[in-house]
């Protein structure tokens, strides 16, 4: 929807491939020639194998695509799709797998051996970051946490809090599906505020409400979060690189990346790719 009226969103799809890209790019030019893909079979999966293509040609790096996998959302047996990696050889695997698609690929990837060879860019694994435990995960590989890192060194007071009391009461550490709901209240709340402050005091109603979240800024769990004009959300991501030095059973990041969304989305009104092609490399 170009101009949606009630509705507002989250960030792009395409945000997580994005900021992989780009750090692959920037980290991993000249080290790998040869690139798979391992993504669901829907728009989600095939729009961010799309961009990471893309992105790699913007760069001026010349891979060469050996297999290009879709397994079927929900599907949770991945050795065919396992054996068909081993016979490509790939230098590079990028997956956008969300949800317990990523530990039950990798689970099976580390059965046959596949995880002591490529290297691994995983977009948005760490939206389940406890279940990628360190006896299948090897370290090194790039990890995608979305808009908030649970173990941030340079955490807020608000954030190291919230994340204290989530693992005491839950028994696990957040994602960042917390601080999106987390910022929807917040925003809504600083909307309802300042559109009664403009109504003298008298409760807003929802014409009122939507005119001030456009625009609204509020503090988050992972810092200061806005809803643009257009009703898309802008936040920080944070990706990193697997470490099993840690506390845990499962792998964490070292160092952590942050990109905000200024880098890593599209503008308002402009196509994904001719905002790409845009780009100053």
């Amino acid at each position: 929807m170009p101009k949606p009226k009630y509705a507002f969103r989250s960030t792009d799809n395409e945000c997580e491939a994005v900021m992989a890209s780009i750090l692959t790019a920037k980290n991993w030019k000249g080290k790998f020639r040869t690139v798979a893909g391992i993504n669901p079979d829907y728009s989600y999966g095939r729009d961010n194998w799309a961009a990471f293509l893309a992105i790699m040609k913007k760069h001026a790096i010349d891979v060469q695509v050996v297999s290009e996998l879709w397994p079927k959302l929900g599907a949770t047996d991945f050795t065919a799709h396992v054996a068909a990696l081993q016979q490509a050889k790939p230098d590079l695997i990028f997956s956008c797998f969300w949800a317990g698609d990523t530990p039950i690929f990798m689970k099976q990837a580390h059965a046959a051996g596949l995880t002591t060879g490529p290297k691994f860019v995983l977009t948005t694994g760490g939206g389940v970051h406890e279940s990628l435990k360190k006896a299948f995960t090897p370290e090194g590989a790039l990890l995608g946490y979305n808009s908030m890192y649970f173990e941030h060194p340079k955490a807020s007071a608000l954030m190291k809090e919230f994340s204290r009391w989530h693992q005491e009461k839950f028994k696990e550490w957040p994602n960042y599906e917390s601080d999106h709901g987390y910022f929807t209240i917040a925003a809504y709340k600083a909307a309802v505020e300042r559109a009664a402050k403009a109504g003298g005091g008298k409760w807003p109603g929802p014409d009122a409400v939507i005119a001030a979240l456009e625009g609204v800024e509020a503090e988050s769990l992972s810092g200061p979060r806005r809803f643009r004009e257009d009703h898309i959300m802008e936040a920080t991501f944070f990706q990193g690189y697997t470490t099993h030095k840690n506390k845990h059973d499962f792998v964490t990041i070292d160092p952590v990346e942050a990109m905000g969304t200024k880098q890593i989305q599209k503008p308002s009104g402009v196509g994904l790719y001719d905002w790409i092609n845009s780009w100053k490399v």
